[in-house]
């Protein structure tokens, strides 16, 4: 079959939303995701993404057209989590301490349950920022906007006087970012710490520092 035939069976699945087309779909992805965590995005082909499925690469066709497309739904569902967390907390009556808590705890655990969507994203920011395409734009921007959630998160805090105000919220906001992002480093699934252990480390290491006294 033509390529242009196996892309018109694709949209046209796509647009039906069968259950079962999406949920391989959604496996594919996520094999994809594991795919390149360990071998890097440029170093990873399709073929790769389809021996970790068992299948071969012919077939991820009806499914995905790239591994560029693969990408660009790792990173959207990835961010899109992320953000939609953010604007609960940040839309929410609480005390600014007890947001900066639901905000860390959403960011750990997204690192958790979408294991390792959230690592491919953050290891390909600095590659996707170098891009100019409408694509990576559009990640660049949403990314900025989760930012400016996180900053005004922060600042609702300084405000209502539960965090501290002598230190810069631009510096404080790129040491939350700095602690909660390296976990792309070193969290695995079923370690010895729980998401909640984490969770709570982090919270109490950075509302030490940046809490009111």
């Amino acid at each position: 079959m033509s390529t242009s035939g196996i892309e018109a069976r694709r949209k046209a699945a796509l647009e039906d939303g069968n259950v079962n087309y999406v949920s391989r779909r959604t496996e594919i992805i996520r094999a994809a995701a594991h795919v390149f965590r360990e071998r890097g995005f440029e170093s990873a082909t399709l073929r790769d993404v389809a021996v970790a499925l068992g299948t071969d690469r012919a077939s991820l066709y009806y499914y995905v057209g790239s591994k560029e497309e693969l990408q660009h739904e790792i990173v959207r569902d990835a961010l899109e989590r992320d953000v939609a967390a953010a604007e609960t907390v940040h839309s929410s009556q609480a005390r600014g301490t007890d947001k900066v808590r639901a905000l860390i705890a959403s960011m750990v655990l997204s690192y958790a349950q979408n294991y390792p969507l959230m690592n491919v994203y953050v290891e390909d920011m600095g590659r996707i920022a170098r891009q100019d395409d409408e694509w990576s734009t559009d990640i660049i921007s949403r990314t900025r906007h989760y930012e400016m959630l996180v900053h005004s998160i922060l600042n609702e805090g300084r405000q209502d006087g539960s965090l501290r105000t002598d230190l810069p919220l631009e510096l404080c906001a790129l040491a939350l970012f700095g602690m909660i992002n390296w976990m792309h480093r070193w969290y695995r699934p079923g370690m010895k710490w729980s998401p909640q252990d984490i969770s709570d480390a982090y919270t109490q290491i950075f509302l030490d520092g940046y809490g009111a006294r």
